[in-house]
């Protein structure tokens, strides 16, 4: 009797499935939150979509969850201050519970008004927005996430930080992106068994600032990463899809670089 199943009978699951999850994607209106929100209706999931104030964005990525077949909702909200994240949190959970979360909205920059401002101004806005926002969210959903019995949360860090990179962008970013990736390692021991906490840290992806980098910055990525190209959002979304699904069910409390190889 043979032990291999005809191909009619055979059932092929599905790698990294979402399917009837749930997913929180901070930040996603564009760049690697909206490849993240894409990826993971692709997979199955359900997707609140968050923008700061870009709503006929973000309204445009609910849409393309819709013709995915998934359901999805947009909410709006300034996670760099305190009352509208505590809302927001409140909010995901107005209508169904969330399975997964992830903490992606960050402060840009370098391609906004406030690539002219002043270094402290710089620091309090990325501090707020990033540390705080993924902080205090992380918590909030933990909480919700115990309760229910389930959840994972899935940070954004950055691979240079715990290397180091010279200029006042490099040390702001390595000051905020390392105190998200420490603060995940610790959550995870603090939510465990129940919940999972994992961070990725991606290398040079090509988001907007990206796209129009001058000729140096396009041959420092190229010298400085072993596969020899810029990183894409979906190579991000392709890792944190894996993360938030039962397939990473073992996998808690890391760092997970995704930058082409690049040691330096």
């Amino acid at each position: 009797m043979s032990l291999i199943p005809s191909e009619s009978s055979a059932s092929v699951p599905s790698f990294a499935s979402l399917k009837g999850k749930r997913v929180v994607v901070t930040g996603s209106s564009s760049g690697i939150g909206k490849a993240i929100a894409m990826s993971c209706a692709e997979a199955g999931a359900s997707v609140v979509i968050h923008c700061r104030s870009s709503v006929r964005e973000a309204e445009a990525v609910a849409n393309v969850v819709r013709r995915l077949g998934q359901d999805a909702s947009v909410i709006c909200a300034n996670l760099a201050d305190a009352t509208q994240r505590h809302r927001f949190a409140e909010q995901c959970f107005e209508t169904a519970a969330a399975d997964a979360l992830v903490n992606n909205a960050g402060a840009d920059l370098l391609t906004t008004n406030l690539r002219n401002a002043e270094y402290s101004t710089k620091l309090q806005v990325l501090w707020d927005t990033d540390v705080l926002g993924t902080i205090e969210l992380s918590k909030a959903f933990g909480r919700r996430f115990q309760q229910q019995g389930y959840g994972s949360i899935l940070n954004i860090g950055w691979d240079q930080a715990d290397r180091g990179m010279d200029g006042d962008s490099g040390e702001l970013f390595s000051a905020a992106k390392n105190a998200i990736m420490g603060f995940s390692r610790s959550l995870a021991v603090s939510l465990a068994p129940l919940v999972r906490v994992n961070c990725i840290s991606p290398g040079w992806i090509r988001t907007a600032w990206g796209e129009t980098a001058g000729d140096y910055w396009q041959q420092r990525v190229l010298q400085e990463t072993p596969l020899k190209r810029w990183g894409e959002p979906r190579d991000i979304a392709n890792m944190a899809r894996f993360l938030l699904s039962d397939d990473a069910a073992y996998i808690t409390g890391q760092v997970i670089n995704v930058n082409g190889g690049a040691v330096r």
